[in-house]
């Protein structure tokens, strides 16, 4: 479905809109239904027209055309008097009301008699709602016990929120306009109860957006940051700051893990998006996973200097998007060393299935993006991990079982299509899998000290296609490019394709759909007909 499915917005004002579905494998195409109503760009950005109306966005399914939905967007009220630099969130519509550190919870929660805690706004506001938190500091774990309804989230946020038309948030370097509002958890020392700091179980249509978490110190087994589990649905958790949380425990030896930020089964339709988490240290967890949960879609998010895996596709998680991240100094110190001396994962699968990994960057990390299957773990499968770029990593792209040498039947139906990987010690990892039906094409190994380790001898599958230079042996491709990429600033992280490079139109077009509709930048994958290796494809 497309996020938000209804929203409100003065003329000339400005509406981001994503997809939440069960087949993230659909980058849609977007387009404004009535004549006169609107644009929408291919990022959709909607910016209202000068007059009043109801509009719709609609989106439509790139890999099946016949497949689209569409939002009701109200355009009323005067036009944008803001800054040209700010762009308006959604004008909110229903019930407003206010937190503040001077407020009393006895008070009706107006702006003039604002309530005293946010757990008072979680606890009483009503669908359609917004919850305008004044600028301050506020000490108190949360757990959500409201609702709201399709066409009506309840919204909690900093006062006078908004977003600049650049955006704001996640890896932008731009602060959301509004107050700032921190939860602190330094008051309370260092906690071993397993209470997490945000609770949403069994609650639907929520958007929280614009706060920051941070200083919450434990020590233990199994203690919990954000957990959002049971039949939660529709949960939007937007442009919040997840900063300084860590578990003490001094020792790798599986008995203590902080769970920072995780979606639960049955929980489905979750949205992360444009969120900073940093400095994390969960021990033996990940910085944000999900766990048996469907339709969870992790986007546009800066993680970096955490101590274990990144993101975590986890115990049957199914049907999700993991696009446009940018993950940095995971598993690895600033000064090089790595964590506990156990190399983790940045982006991982771990008996997930059916899902989508494209456009992140992954750099200065140890393994960037593998799919493997632990033990009493279900199969990994049907993964799809495309136009992403790694550098100045251990490890690139890997498959397979690590914990068998002969046995890779849990792990099948895995394609790793046009990725850079640069300046890395390896590039593909070979490990046990069903080998019929993994597929490594049009991918660009450069200034990689190992192109590809497959110390089993595995059969690789399906590896064509792929540009290997500046490095060790080649793979073993029928159709493979030997030649310099010409990148246009790789020192720069730019992996763009200069004139006349052997990469452009030598990739395999024959991966169809699976390729993707757009390349790293957001630009057409497919230029008449043409497909380049790599994450970048020349226009």
């Amino acid at each position: 479905m497309i996020f938000p499915a209804q929203s409100a917005v003065a003329p000339g004002n400005v509406v981001k809109f994503d997809v939440l579905q069960g087949s993230p494998r659909l980058r849609p195409t977007w387009a404004v239904q009535e004549p006169g109503g609107g644009t929408i760009d291919a990022n959709g950005v909607y910016t209202a027209p000068a007059g009043q109306g109801t509009y719709h966005v609609v989106a439509t399914s790139t890999a099946d055309p016949t497949k689209s939905d569409q939002a009701t967007v109200t355009v009323t009220g005067s036009p944008q008097t803001s800054s040209p630099t700010q762009t308006a969130v959604p004008t909110p519509t229903g019930p407003q009301f206010y937190v503040a550190t001077n407020g009393d919870d006895s008070n009706p929660g107006t702006i003039d008699q604002p309530w005293r805690t946010i757990q008072k706004a979680m606890n009483s506001a009503t669908a359609g709602s917004t919850v305008n938190i004044r600028a301050g500091t506020y000490n108190e774990r949360l757990t959500l016990n409201v609702s709201g309804n399709s066409g009506n989230y309840i919204t909690f946020q900093p006062y006078g929120f908004s977003v600049p038309s650049g955006g704001c948030g996640g890896y932008t370097g731009a602060a959301c306009g509004g107050d700032q509002v921190v939860l602190d958890y330094a008051y309370l020392g260092t906690v071993t109860d397993g209470v997490p700091f945000l609770e949403i179980s069994g609650q639907s249509y929520v958007r929280i957006q614009g706060l920051t978490f941070q200083n919450f110190t434990c020590y233990g087994a199994m203690q919990q940051g954000l957990r959002i589990d049971g039949a939660s649905s529709f949960i939007d958790v937007s442009r919040n700051k997840f900063l300084q949380n860590k578990n003490t425990y001094p020792n790798f030896d599986g008995t203590a893990a902080l769970l920072h930020v995780r979606v639960w089964g049955p929980s489905h339709d979750v949205l992360l998006y444009g969120n900073e988490l940093g400095f994390i240290d969960t021990v033996q967890s990940e910085a944000v996973t999900v766990d048996g949960a469907s339709s969870v879609t992790i986007q546009d998010n800066y993680l970096h200097d955490t101590d274990g895996i990144g993101i975590d596709l986890h115990g049957s998680a199914s049907n999700c998007t993991v696009r446009g991240n940018l993950l940095e100094w995971i598993s690895k110190k600033r000064d090089g060393t790595i964590w506990y001396s156990t190399p983790a994962n940045a982006i991982y699968v771990d008996g997930g299935n059916t899902s989508l990994i494209e456009g992140n960057t992954v750099r200065d990390s140890e393994w960037a993006f593998a799919v493997c299957a632990e033990p009493n773990q279900p199969a990994s499968h049907d993964i799809t991990v495309r136009n992403n770029v790694v550098y100045r990593c251990y490890g690139g792209l890997f498959a397979g079982n690590w914990y068998s040498s002969t046995n890779g039947s849990n792990v099948y139906d895995v394609k790793y299509l046009n990725n850079t990987v640069y300046s890395s010690d390896q590039g593909m990892v070979i490990r046990p899998y069903t080998s019929a039906s993994v597929e490594w094409k049009n991918n660009a190994i450069v200034n990689t000290a190992l192109p590809v380790v497959n110390g089993l001898g595995w059969p690789v599958g399906t590896m064509d296609y792929n540009l290997y230079f500046g490095g060790g042996a080649a793979g073993p491709d029928a159709h493979q490019v030997t030649a310099d990429p010409q990148f246009t600033n790789p020192g720069a992280g730019d992996f763009s394709l200069g004139v006349g490079s052997p990469a452009i139109g030598a990739a395999a077009a024959s991966v169809g759909a699976d390729a993707g509709a757009s390349d790293f930048l957001g630009n057409p994958r497919f230029v008449n007909g043409r497909l380049d290796i790599g994450a970048y494809e020349a226009q």
